[in-house]
């Protein structure tokens, strides 16, 4: 029988050996494929900041005169004026005779038994036929009630002297007021009606130079003292 020698036997071996590393160095070779990048690890561009447009300053309102601030005509009760805050300036004189009207119209009737103020403003004081005091504020300007009619408290001691009284008269506010001035050539400030039912006078205030006097009107002969 004849051997191989042992060196082809080895040889075979190796030649297998490099065949079978070839063959699987193929089925797992080659590149290894590019990773797809996740959502999570692209980077999302910022956005570009947006510069935000300052409001354009208001116009510097033109400067007004101070003095100027009249909104009406002179005598609509609105503008700047002297007296009650109607707007009205003082008028020259006083026509008692409105004054009294306007506060009856705004007491509903009744009697005047008092006149008080001085320029536009004044304070008309009426008696009810229960004897009731409605006092309002008369401008002697615009000849209307700025303010009240307000009722008065009055208790019942007065009511009846006030009806008493209101029932004698002979003289009103607007005549003792006339009368007054009149013998003392001042200006009037305050008409106001006192005395008994049977004799009923008037204490009216007047400034003469400066000076005040209180002239008495009898309420019913009109005699002044």
């Amino acid at each position: 029988m004849t051997r191989r020698p042992p060196l082809t036997i080895l040889t075979a071996s190796m030649a297998l050996g490099v065949a079978t590393a070839t063959l699987l160095s193929g089925c797992s070779g080659g590149a290894t494929p590019d990773r797809t990048p996740s959502a999570s690890s692209s980077s999302s561009a910022s956005s570009t900041p947006t510069a935000t447009r300052s409001a354009a300053p208001l116009p510097t309102p033109e400067p007004t005169d101070p003095a100027d601030d009249q909104t009406g005509s002179p005598d609509d009760g609105t503008g700047p004026g002297t007296g009650n805050g109607s707007g009205a300036e003082a008028p020259e004189n006083v026509d008692f005779a409105k004054l009294s009207k306007q506060g009856i119209a705004a007491a509903g009737g009744g009697t005047v038994v008092s006149l008080t103020g001085s320029g536009d403003n004044w304070t008309v004081v009426v008696a009810g036929p229960d004897g009731s005091l409605t006092q309002s504020v008369v401008s002697a300007t615009l000849d209307r009630v700025t303010s009240g009619p307000f009722p008065k408290d009055s208790d019942a001691a007065t009511k009846s002297a006030n009806v008493a009284r209101a029932a004698a008269l002979k003289v009103d506010a607007t005549a003792a007021a006339s009368r007054a001035a009149a013998a003392v050539s001042g200006t009037v400030t305050s008409v106001t009606l006192g005395g008994s039912g049977a004799a009923p006078t008037w204490s009216v205030a007047v400034t003469v130079g400066g000076a005040a006097r209180t002239v008495t009107v009898n309420g019913i002969s009109g005699a002044t003292s």
